[in-house]
């Protein structure tokens, strides 16, 4: 599965692969088809003040 990481402390995400999660008797998987960013991700992503 393809996900965004953060890494380390510093501007920008990674695009990776990732393997599936197992899961348990008590879980579930959910495939996500979208999703959004919200301002919060902005300030994680550039990684400015307010992220720090």
């Amino acid at each position: 599965m393809k996900a965004l990481v953060k890494k380390e402390a510093a501007p920008g995400i990674w695009l990776e692969e990732l393997a599936q999660p197992q899961i348990g008797p008590n879980d579930v998987l959910i495939k996500i088809a979208k999703t959004a960013i919200c301002g919060t991700d902005m300030h994680i992503f550039n990684w400015d003040e307010w992220a720090r």
